[in-house]
């Protein structure tokens, strides 16, 4: 058991041990296959990046969508001899654009990241998913199998091919599902998987790629991504791992990278394990203003969330670095990403000590920023991010929600983690009707996150006029964006209300009871100020008021009749998700 090298020690040993430090530029979209800020790979933005502290760069983007066409997969890149392709054919069509043209020019990209890299002396990663199986497209059948010996060969010579062309890149990172990669199931149509679990299976693969990186990198190291499987899966894969040359990366919790939730028992037990027997992990989060989590805002700050996840992360023992998940733009003002930079140079900075010296730069409005971020981090923080998946992604809400009772819609894809341990951080991982406790729980943590935003807003209007000029539009910019999110977080929470606020009246109907004058009253208030709500988005100054008919034909009808009303609104009737499925209370 080797546990003696410095790779193996984490944070939790020493604080000051954190050897990774890894960023990249760029901020993808997750929903198209287009950059939303794209940033130039220069040698000034590098150098922001090792300014703040980071000492290593992800070569790729990497996201699902290939936004720009960015590398998601290696044969993006790379291709096998002809003598060697016609023995191991690729057997599953690229969803990149396979032109050589193309290939071309992504890999003359790769080659000047390098140079900038090399140049600036920083350490790369080139992250990829494997085997490519078009992400889900064949289920749990795919084809490029890793239980083929033959799918394992063709990943070794690509491996020692994309070795051959770019001798500068020091790691790789490996995806085993998403990222375009699939896996067998145990229990799918497989004849070479069917009742194989799959630790059995997958290890072998990872082992057989690290060993082919490491003799093209000795010092370098196979970072694998234990991404969609079950907490038990990574646990029994992490004992079955080689340690030589072979790390973990692991999202913060197993559920995803969430600002607000870093560091649960999977996490903690996964590096345990792993710190065990002598493998690195590298713990991905959230550094920067974007995040998939906040699509597509892109300039809210919340600096002491950023710096109380970095220390939940870094405290575990066997962490020793800190991954970026989402995407940087290190040429604007970010006060998370400037945080970041701050516990890179003292990870045992305190709170106050941070916030007085990221403030700093703005002069006499110290004080007001300061004020302004701990309100903004805390308002992120009572969000109730784990009501579902689709609560990610917040900006794609739309405030003229469906009138149909509210439900909260759950993610499930058919992978092992979504089918296990993911309910163990997400409330609803199904469509069914929650319980109407479980409507109010969501609303009342919304509008305590919505009164927490309005109050950083009126600490930031006060701070506007007293910042330098540089800083005045990123503020005015964040201010913009804090807005839209807490007119979203209060349409979800009048949508719940108003859902039960009509359970209470159907019961008192059933029950032969009249209708209670409070509630009644207090539901047509609730529907006029999400009409309101609705109507304080719409762009400024608007040509003309825009309607959201529905609410004011809704409105119209309580008021004029109740019982009508009760028998079409704010039922489970089954309607058509005509507001996205971001809009997580709308059916």
């Amino acid at each position: 058991m080797k546990t003696d090298s410095p790779a193996s020690r984490g944070c939790g040993e020493d604080e000051h041990a954190l050897q990774y430090k890894v960023g990249f530029l760029g901020i993808p979209d997750s929903t198209k296959g287009e950059m939303r800020v794209p940033v130039p790979w220069n040698a000034e933005n590098l150098g922001r990046l090792k300014a703040l502290g980071f000492n290593a760069i992800q070569l790729n983007v990497a996201w699902g969508p290939r936004p720009a066409d960015e590398p998601l997969n290696i044969e993006d890149v790379v291709e096998l001899p002809p003598d060697q392709e016609r023995r191991l054919p690729q057997s599953v069509p690229l969803r990149c654009d396979p032109s050589p043209q193309r290939r071309r020019q992504r890999k003359a990209d790769l080659r000047e990241r390098l140079d900038l890299c090399r140049q600036a002396g920083l350490r790369t990663i080139f992250h990829f998913g494997a085997p490519y199986n078009a992400h889900c497209r064949y289920g749990d059948g795919p084809p490029n199998c890793i239980s083929d010996p033959k799918v394992a060969e063709r990943y070794v010579l690509l491996l020692d091919r994309f070795a051959d062309e770019f001798t500068d890149v020091d790691d790789i990172l490996v995806y085993t599902y998403d990222q375009d990669a699939w896996l067998c199931s145990e229990f799918g149509p497989c004849p070479r998987c069917l009742g194989v679990p799959l630790h059995e299976r997958l290890t072998p693969f990872l082992n057989e790629l690290a060993k082919a990186w490491w003799r093209h990198s000795p010092q370098g190291r196979l970072w694998w991504e234990p991404w969609e499987l079950s907490a038990g899966q990574v646990l029994r894969c992490v004992e079955r791992l080689q340690p030589e040359g072979l790390g973990l990366a692991l999202h913060s919790n197993i559920a995803e990278v969430m600002a607000t939730h870093p560091v649960d028992r999977w996490f903690k037990n996964t590096c345990g394990l792993a710190l065990r027997w002598g493998i690195p992990v590298v713990a991905e989060c959230f550094l920067g203003a974007s995040s998939e989590e906040l699509e597509p805002f892109l300039n809210l700050a919340h600096p002491l969330v950023t710096l109380r996840a970095l220390k939940a992360l870094t405290a575990v023992p066997g962490v020793v670095g800190i991954k970026e998940y989402y995407g940087l733009a290190p040429d604007r003002e970010d006060p998370n990403l400037r945080m970041a930079g701050l516990f890179f140079a003292n990870p045992r900075i305190t709170e106050d000590e941070a916030l007085r010296d990221l403030a700093r730069p703005y002069g006499k409005a110290v004080g007001k920023m300061t004020a302004f971020w701990r309100l903004a981090g805390e308002a992120m923080e009572l969000f109730p991010w784990e009501t579902s998946w689709f609560v990610r992604e917040v900006g794609r809400s739309r405030p003229d929600h469906s009138l149909a009772a509210a439900f909260l819609r759950g993610q499930q894809c058919h992978t092992p983690s979504w089918f296990s341990t993911r309910h163990a951080i997400f409330m609803k991982t199904d469509d069914a009707q929650p319980d109407p406790w479980m409507l109010e729980d969501v609303q009342l943590r919304c509008e305590l996150a919505a009164e927490r935003m309005g109050e950083a807003l009126e600490a930031a209007t006060e701070a506007r006029g007293a910042v330098p000029a540089e800083f005045s539009e990123r503020l005015a910019a964040n201010m913009a964006d804090l807005g839209r999110f807490r007119r979203r977080a209060l349409a979800y929470a009048y949508h719940l209300r108003e859902t039960n606020l009509a359970t209470v009246m159907r019961v008192a109907r059933k029950a032969g009871q009249k209708l209670p004058d409070r509630v009644t009253a207090e539901l047509l208030a609730a529907m006029q100020a999400d009409l309101d709500n609705y109507r304080a988005d719409q762009p400024s100054p608007a040509p003309t008021l825009l309607a959201w008919q529905d609410m004011e034909e809704a409105i119209a009808l309580l008021r004029r009749s109740p019982d009508e009303f009760l028998e079409d609104y704010f039922t489970e009737k089954a309607r058509p998700p005509s507001k996205g499925v971001f809009s997580v209370t709308s059916r």
